[in-house]
């Protein structure tokens, strides 16, 4: 079974896209705080996809995305950004940092299991 980390400040967002990705068969877990990314509990897990939130307090999603690839935390997974405005710059600087594609807010469960599937596959 394939797995998913979704590190979203948005309790309902985050619990959204989980029970729409588990209902497709996917093993998902969800962070609330992005400082906890770095915990242990993210490279435990070992994702298949991390779906990182941009606008979140403490650290955003760009910061996330770049430490991890800097420490090699979850190094297989690919990773899907996620905002609810997503400007060129912000295309432009989560390419250079290793994201792979984007998801905006408010998206469909369609929207999201399309995507996931694009990057990961089916469960």
């Amino acid at each position: 079974m394939k797995k998913i980390l979704i590190v979203d400040d948005s309790v309902s967002i985050a619990n959204a896209m989980r029970r729409s990705l588990e209902s497709t068969g996917y093993e998902v877990e969800t962070l609330n705080e992005s400082a906890t990314f770095f915990d242990g509990r993210a490279a435990a897990f070992d994702p298949d996809l991390l779906i990182l939130d941009i606008n979140m307090p403490r650290f955003d999603g760009f910061y996330v995305l770049e430490m991890a690839k800097k420490i090699n935390t979850c190094p297989r997974a690919k990773v899907l950004m996620c905002s609810t405005k997503i400007f060129e710059q912000d295309l432009k600087r989560a390419r250079s940092l290793g994201a792979d594609d984007f998801l905006i807010k408010p998206f469909t469960a369609s929207d999201l299991t399309a995507k996931v599937s694009a990057l990961i596959g089916p469960p």
